[in-house]
């Protein structure tokens, strides 16, 4: 078979965050648990404006959306914002999706909330992670909060080699490996085999380039949020309801930040 490299917005956004997502059973639940959660632990109320950070193809931007809150939400994957527009066009709802960097993307304090959901925080340095924290904070309203849903380092889920049968072959996920020392979780190269191609595809540079996530601990994180100008921190041991406190043991550390 033919073996290809090709980079994540112009292929492998779409197999991870859409068709492989699909196919996660009790996924739409799940955005479900994670949407209501996230409306009350912000207080959120129908027309409030909320910040969806690194989006991916906007399920749960959507599902804000239905329930009468004023969305923006932004993806660095232009393919996976074209895909998230089209969903909420087909379903008769106005959602700001646009395609962004988290490092440089602000609204001067617009946002009631802001969320960045799937652990989808500490993909940089520890420098710009930092920077990410910043922007959040400027772009809320006084009082606003923000809303991290994080691993628990301190309870990481057994990471395992799986295959996903998707519409035209097979995805191979190897397992992401723990660093310790310097508190990364490392990402694996994923291989897709495409059977109605007769190819095999590998993840090229770009792919990569973003495949690590620091782990940060409670600690650290409630000492950049505070270094960030917050208020007040407070921690949650799952991103369901009813709000659980977080121990060493929960299964997520969810974060929320009061401006």
């Amino acid at each position: 078979m033919e073996i290809v490299e090709r980079g994540w917005d112009d292929f492998w956004a779409e197999i991870f965050r859409v068709k492989h997502r699909r196919s996660i059973p009790g996924i739409n639940e799940y955005d479900e648990m994670i949407v209501d959660f996230c409306i009350e632990t912000l207080g959120l109320s129908p027309g409030d404006e909320l910040l969806d950070v690194a989006c991916g193809a906007g399920d749960q931007s959507i599902l804000f959306a239905k329930k009468g809150i004023n969305v923006s939400a932004f993806d660095i994957s232009e393919r996976l914002i074209n895909t998230a527009t089209e969903r909420a066009k087909s379903e008769g709802l106005e959602v700001n999706f646009f395609t962004g960097d988290m490092r440089e993307v602000e609204f001067p304090r617009r946002f009631k909330g802001i969320v960045i959901l799937s652990h989808s925080f500490g993909f940089f340095n520890h420098e710009e992670n930092q920077h990410v924290l910043k922007r959040s904070y400027e772009s809320l309203v006084d009082g606003g909060r923000l809303l991290l849903d994080l691993m628990n380092p301190y309870n990481l889920p057994r990471f395992q080699k799986t295959w996903t049968k998707l519409d035209r072959g097979y995805l191979l996920s190897e397992p992401h490996v723990i660093d310790a020392t310097a508190g990364m979780l490392r990402g694996r190269p994923a291989t897709f085999i495409d059977v109605e191609a007769g190819r095999i595809v590998l993840a090229n540079e770009d792919a990569l380039s973003n495949n690590d996530i620091r782990l940060y601990t409670a600690l650290e994180i409630r000492n950049m949020l505070q270094t960030a100008g917050f208020k007040s921190v407070d921690f949650y041991g799952q991103n369901k309801l009813p709000r659980m406190p977080y121990t060493a043991t929960s299964g997520r550390m969810v974060v929320v930040a009061t401006k």
